[in-house]
């Protein structure tokens, strides 16, 4: 669907809740992930349409990708506001009104335990930060979820 492949945690917890299917949550729920809304994201990338690389420039930051050679950069788009993978859990309970099974796991091999976004970048070049709160997200996936799959 246009919100995101379906192996995405917020895609298959959605589609399990509503489904009254368990929910696999690993590391017992001990993990943090960093998420970025839809809306945030494109509104990040406008704005870096008007700071385009220049060839040979000087680096803004240490983060800087910037290609002296190239004119491209590689950006690191986030909100820098890791959540815990159980308030994660709560908050599309609450936009489904739902009450998930959790399955509660071991940790995944190579998995990590906390995901954070680096964004000294991101605001060097045009001082923006995502800012959608989780539950505005997720409550906004989980309506468009509903209509598009008639859940």
């Amino acid at each position: 669907g246009p919100w995101g492949r379906p192996d995405m945690a917020y895609f298959k917890f959605t589609e399990r809740i509503l489904a009254g299917r368990p929910i696999d949550i690993y590391n017992h729920g001990q993990m943090e992930r960093d998420f970025t809304y839809i809306d945030d994201l494109v509104e990040a990338i406008v704005r870096l349409c008007d700071v385009p690389p220049i060839r040979g420039s000087l680096r803004t930051v240490s983060t800087d990708s910037s290609s002296p050679a190239a004119p491209y950069r590689i950006v690191n788009i986030g909100g820098r506001h890791p959540v815990k993978l159980l308030d994660f859990v709560a908050e599309i309970e609450r936009a489904t009104a739902r009450k998930a099974i959790r399955n509660y796991m071991g940790m995944q091999p190579g998995d990590v335990l906390r995901t954070e976004a680096s964004t000294d970048f991101i605001d060097a070049l045009i001082g923006y930060r995502p800012a959608t709160p989780l539950s505005l997200g997720l409550g906004e996936f989980v309506r468009w979820y509903r209509a598009y799959y008639r859940a």
